[in-house]
């Protein structure tokens, strides 16, 4: 970001520029969501006090452009929808305000919070395969989806931007409340991911030759004779995203909102399933998470912070941690399950994400269980909120690390394969991983079995390395050389395809000794295009057990061979369901711990400790002693130390 900046994400939350050459302040990103339009202006100021009671630094809202322009060129900033008078109360009870004007923001509005008279243009509409408009059956109405390639979509965009930055410009910071803005909402086409759904408006086909370089209509279906073409869609529909986005950050700057801080929020689910990378190169911020998470399903949310936290740039966010749930599903919990909120977002703190907008904090239509109601009174559920607020002031979490000595890459050249070829398409993959079809996900439905190879494979690395007791990072594979070489270990799980690009830098990396290299159980023939490979890659480059598939025991002391020597401390002695994340400050001081149970049942833990430490859970005021170098914890879920 350029130094006029008014706002800027760094790697410890928000930066906010002084006012008359005051200096700039240091605000850690802890947010909770509220809804102006949905509250009554009168409960305004008591809903804001009780989320700065809580302890969060901001409150987070959606400017839907369906409330605000229900008719063409007729903007509604009255009563409830007076967001002037909302930021100044904000302000008023210590709060700064990020803003999200979308296009897309969904909270359970009809059509996403798009108005209708954008959408009901011909010129808009996303097309199919089969030429016809697509449309979303979402409550309490099906509607039609807008193409993000549209060149009439992002015009109207901009004009519904301008109106919001006439409106909010008095209030930017530093001398107003609002510090930072989202670049539209979980962009994924509306969760029609299928290969061959979506979009094949005239104006996406023409950024697809464009980003390809191929003449001619895309592929509408799987043709095995013409594997690279349906490949290199599949490709651009990645790119077609961030172009998207891109535009919208660039509108934002025209209008005069381009010295915010700004940020994308991904869709939950697989990260795989989108660019990360290639997002937040587009909007110049960060890009993270969504989590709305059934309590089985934590060890793979935690995998996912992992994966944030090792790409997101310049700080790993989560930017809506589900408080409460929508109608829509089924309720998470199963059951009485009074700690499952709470230890969601502890999974995603302790997989390295340092900060995080609570959805919901206030109570609103279309959404039930948030933290605080509409009388602006805390939810007896949420006292969990303002203990581990001040935990994290008090260890200044956003500024401890976890040291990782090993990366993962999550490669995508065989994955790509697995999602062209699904037999189930336009079934989006997503909807695939809902299912749990197997251990390969929505990959199992397609017909390369080297897809499903791969993503077995890339689950079992995790699943052994934490058996083994070994940080590590997971990387795209558009990671770079130097990206790369912070780790003592590179681990690429293959078949028989590797990205072109990925096995030049691994190439480098291995021939001048920058980290061990270890590629399997295939050595890859093939680039992510079913191109033949001439180059050998080199011998220096180490092998996984092909038989390692079968035997996670031995996958993990392999793997724990290419660590290297770790800390002695902040292992967990038994029992191997058990595994501890160990943060420090700058001076390697081990400030948190994260105990995590992975198993069925709860455990008591055995963990190697440092003598002179002493260990308090925030919650429930326990502590415990450090007796030889060990310390035992009952866990049950998961538990912060401090």
């Amino acid at each position: 970001m350029e130094a006029h900046q008014r706002t800027r994400f760094d790697d410890r939350g928000l930066i906010v520029a002084g006012i008359a050459g005051a200096a700039e302040r240091r605000l850690p990103f802890y947010a909770g969501a509220m809804h102006y339009w949905r509250v009554d202006p009168k409960r305004w100021a008591s809903c804001l006090a009780a989320i700065h009671a809580l302890g969060l630094t901001c409150v987070e809202t959606y400017v839907p452009w369906r409330i605000h322009e229900p008719t063409r060129d007729t903007f509604d900033w009255r009563g409830p929808n007076d967001l002037p008078r909302f930021l100044e109360l904000a302000r008023a009870a210590g709060l700064a305000v990020v803003l999200r004007p979308g296009p897309h923001v969904n909270a359970e509005l009809t059509a996403f919070g798009f108005p209708d008279h954008v959408l009901e243009d011909p010129a808009i509409q996303a097309r199919t395969a089969h030429g016809t408009p697509a449309w979303l059956p979402s409550p309490p109405r099906a509607w039609p989806l807008p193409s993000y390639a549209s060149t009439a979509f992002h015009a109207r965009v901009h004009a519904w931007y301008a109106e919001v930055a006439r409106v909010v410009s008095p209030h930017l910071a530093p001398e107003g409340p609002v510090v930072a803005i989202g670049v539209d909402n979980e962009a994924q086409l509306f969760f029609r991911t299928g290969a061959y759904d979506l979009d094949y408006h005239p104006d996406a086909i023409t950024w697809w030759q464009e980003a390809s370089g191929l003449e001619g209509a895309p592929p509408r279906a799987w043709d095995p004779a013409d594997a690279a073409r349906c490949i290199s869609w599949l490709r651009f529909k990645e790119q077609y995203l961030a172009r998207a986005l891109g535009q919208f950050a660039h509108a934002l700057d025209e209008v005069g909102l381009g010295r915010l801080a700004r940020f994308h929020n991904l869709a939950p689910g697989p990260l795989g399933l989108s660019d990360l990378r290639g997002i937040q190169h587009a909007i110049h911020g960060p890009v993270g998470l969504d989590a709305y998470t059934p309590r089985s399903e934590l060890p793979e949310l935690r995998r996912r912070a992992i994966q944030v936290a090792s790409v997101a740039t310049p700080i790993p966010i989560a930017f809506e941690v589900g408080i409460g749930f929508f109608p829509w599903f089924p309720p998470l919990d199963a059951g009485d399950d009074p700690t499952r909120e709470r230890d969601q977002l502890l999974t995603l703190l302790a997989g390295g994400v340092r900060g995080f907008n609570l959805f919901m904090a206030v109570e609103r239509d279309r959404y039930y269980g948030a933290a605080i109601s509409k009388d602006g009174v805390a939810e007896p559920h949420a006292k969990w909120i303002p203990q581990l607020c001040a935990t994290l002031a008090d260890i200044d979490w956003p500024g401890l690390r976890r040291a990782t000595p090993i990366a993962l890459v999550e490669t995508r050249a065989d994955a790509r394969f697995g999602h062209a070829t699904n037999l189930a398409n336009p079934m989006p993959p997503a909807l695939a991983e809902l299912l749990g079809l197997g251990p390969a996900g929505a990959v199992e439905l397609g017909t390369d079995p080297a897809a499903i190879a791969a993503r077995r494979w890339h689950a079992a690395i995790c699943a052994a390395l934490e058996l083994a007791q070994v940080p590590y990072a997971i990387l795209d594979e558009a990671a770079t050389e130097d990206e790369l070489a912070r780790y003592r270990a590179v681990i690429v799980p293959t078949t028989t395809r590797l990205d072109r690009g990925l096995a030049t830098r691994l190439r480098a990396l291995a021939e001048h000794k920058r980290a061990i290299v270890v590629i399997g159980p295939g050595t890859p023939t093939h680039d992510e295009l079913e191109q033949p490979y001439t180059e050998p890659l080199p011998r220096r480059i180490g092998k996984i057990r092909d038989g390692s598939l079968a035997d996670l025991p031995g996958l993990a002391s392999d793997l724990a061979a290419l660590a290297g020597e770790l800390p002695e401390t902040w292992q967990v002695e038994r029992p191997d369901a058990v595994r501890a994340f160990a943060y420090a400050d700058d001076a390697g001081t081990a400030r948190a711990v994260f105990l995590v149970n992975d198993g069925a049942k709860p455990a008591t833990a055995v963990v190697l400790a440092d003598e002179r430490s002493s260990l308090r859970d925030p919650f429930t005021g326990e502590t415990f002693r450090v007796i030889g170098g060990k310390v035992t914890v009952p866990v049950a879920g998961i538990r912060l130390l401090v």
